[in-house]
């Protein structure tokens, strides 16, 4: 506990600095959040009033700050901004830093202090941040922000190996094609695989059930991008975690709203930052399975 304390006093300058850049990307999500549904351009015009079109200085474009000493208004025609915006902003600067804490500080996942899976671990968070928001808004996934994690996901393995190893049985990449790159990222396209195949599945066998769309398309994407990114150990604990994280929110909102559809892109991505966090502890524990199934898949 001592080292730690001792890590983190040392480390304080770079804990504040993933503080301070997921608040930043926080703003750009926001943008995302707003303008994706409405298919308006995420890089242009620059940010502005949405009632008076007045453009918003840097200076009132400060993650989180800007919002409380604008008490939540626009400077120019006093339109009052969704409490929204700094709340995005405060939970993806959160999600930066708690990541760093537990990666690089804690040491909470064996081989997860390295700064690619981190770099591509935030990619996934951010796309899980904004996706989780527009489908709790709109019920709708766009696969423009599920495809970039992706790709950066596979870019990612193919750069920095150590983003698949460190989700993969054993720590070990399987040896396919004698090039450890390649490998990574064939792995994450496993993973992609087993992820959108298990929502294909589950959406097929609901449909068939119901008589009715029981999960939309969106969700397949998303789980293709988590299993692309943690591997297909973290897919099916994602699948598996995912139905407990939204029982109670489900229950509620039959209970209230007499509605059974209820948005699942945001416990998909609440289930995937557990897994990002616990998901060594969760594999050692069921080791004697995992390694049957990996005799199984990988020979």
């Amino acid at each position: 506990m001592l080292d730690n304390l001792q890590a983190l006093v040392s480390a304080w300058p770079f804990g504040v600095f993933c503080l301070m850049l997921g608040a930043c990307v926080g703003s750009f999500l926001n943008v995302c959040i707003h303008r994706l549904p409405t298919g308006k351009s995420i890089v242009w015009p620059p940010s502005h009033c949405t009632v008076c079109l007045a453009p918003i200085v840097w200076y009132d474009n400060i993650p989180v700050v800007s919002y409380f000493v604008l008490r939540g208004k626009c400077r120019q025609c006093g339109t009052r901004f969704s409490v929204r915006y700094a709340l995005v902003e405060a939970a993806s600067g959160l999600v930066f830093f708690g990541f760093w804490l537990a990666y690089f500080v804690f040491g909470v996942r064996e081989g997860a202090a390295h700064v690619g899976v981190y770099m591509v671990h935030m990619v996934l968070a951010s796309a899980l941040l904004a996706s989780g928001v527009i489908d709790f808004e709109r019920k709708e996934i766009y696969t423009s922000v599920t495809n970039v994690a992706l790709a950066v996901g596979l870019v990612g393995s193919f750069l920095w190996p150590q983003v698949q190893r460190v989700g993969a049985c054993d720590g070990q990449l399987p040896d396919w094609t004698g090039w450890e790159r390649a490998d990574a990222m064939l792995l994450g396209l496993v993973g992609a695989a087993v992820g959108a195949g298990l929502i294909f599945v589950t959406r097929l066998l609901g449909t068939l059930a119901f008589k009715k769309e029981a999960m939309g398309i969106g969700d397949i994407y998303l789980m293709a991008t988590i299993g692309g990114v943690l591997g297909w150990e973290g897919a099916v604990l994602v699948f598996l975690a995912a139905p407990f994280m939204g029982l109670v929110y489900g229950l509620w909102h039959l209970a209230r709203k007499r509605d059974s559809e209820v948005p699942y892109g945001p416990f998909l991505g609440l289930a995937a930052g557990v897994v990002m966090l616990v998901q060594n502890d969760v594999v050692a524990h069921f080791r004697p399975g995992i390694e049957a199934m990996c005799e199984i898949v990988f020979g």
